[in-house]
């Protein structure tokens, strides 16, 4: 600038230069970056299994006084929400969060008993009668002192299909899961042999009898559990990863009054009452029946 327009610039004559106008500080509009971390269901898995090593403390090195049970509540979710936990405790892989959770307990010097029950259940608005409870998560710790009475004792009879036996006594006294499946035993993907309670012949096996009607493929060799609550004493129907709609399969309860409802959600607890027929895969049926 020349020695006059400063003069000028000083007396007024001349405008100031433009105001530019500040940078924004604003966070730009476009995609925000991953901040990194685990994805929300490993989150809320890692927040379940903490809660419930947190509170069963109290029963390390304690086998004698060890919970027979542990139902699960999660209060208040969105259906969004509900989403991710199912994900969490790996709602399409049955028994999964429930082996896990037994490893992590064993680990931490907790013994459960070997047919020890884990359940879930969602609560939208209303609180449940928790054992312990932290922020939207319910613990129910059943154990021997919470079974009043004798257990009930129930029994399945095969009403289409072909069992080995033609009818199957439940007593929950000498135990409190059984296991419906075709075929005597069936092995897991980790290589683990387990063993059905309630068998649904295949069509090589002894005591097949083709006169009586085509074969149970329809029934996966590791489709549903019937287990006994000790606290409760109540039985429910959970269905196993070989009869989830995902394996092709479908179950399903009719209640006496003729009223269906769909079994398709693994680690859902569907209870069982007298006169209810169990359908699988379409083509067989169980009588569950109380005696």
């Amino acid at each position: 600038m020349s020695f006059l327009d400063t003069i000028k610039q000083l007396f007024g004559f001349t405008s100031a230069p433009p105001v530019r106008p500040p940078v924004s500080q604003s966070v730009p509009t476009g995609p925000r970056p991953n901040p990194g971390g685990p994805p929300p269901a490993a989150q809320r898995r890692d927040q379940m299994l903490r809660f419930i090593l947190e509170k069963l403390r109290a029963y390390q090195n304690e086998p004698e006084t060890a919970p027979v049970g542990l139902r699960l509540g999660i209060v208040g979710t969105s259906p969004d929400e509900e989403q991710v936990y199912r994900v969490a405790l790996w709602a399409s892989q049955a028994g999964k969060f429930r082996d896990e959770l037994g490893r992590q307990l064993s680990d931490n010097y907790i013994e459960l008993p070997p047919d020890w029950q884990f359940e879930y259940v969602f609560s939208p608005d209303s609180p449940l009668d928790c054992t312990y409870r932290e922020g939207n998560l319910c613990l129910i710790v059943l154990d021997k002192s919470t079974a009043e009475g004798a257990p009930r004792l129930a029994r399945i009879v095969a009403l289409v299909g072909q069992t080995e036996q033609p009818d199957y006594a439940l007593n929950p006294a000498q135990k409190t899961v059984f296991s419906i499946g075709r075929g005597h035993k069936v092995q897991t993907a980790s290589g683990r042999v387990l063993m059905n309670d309630i068998v649904f012949l295949n069509e090589t096996d002894p005591g097949f009898d083709p006169q009586l009607g085509s074969g149970n493929g329809a029934v996966s060799r590791s489709h549903a559990t019937i287990r006994y609550d000790m606290a409760q004493q109540q039985y429910a129907l959970l269905i196993d990863e070989g009869g989830l709609p995902a394996s092709g399969n479908k179950t399903k309860i009719i209640h006496p009054d003729n009223k269906t409802e769909r079994a398709d959600i693994g680690g859902m607890v569907y209870p069982l009452r007298h006169g209810d027929q169990i359908e699988l895969g379409g083509e067989v049926t169980l009588l569950f029946e109380i005696e």
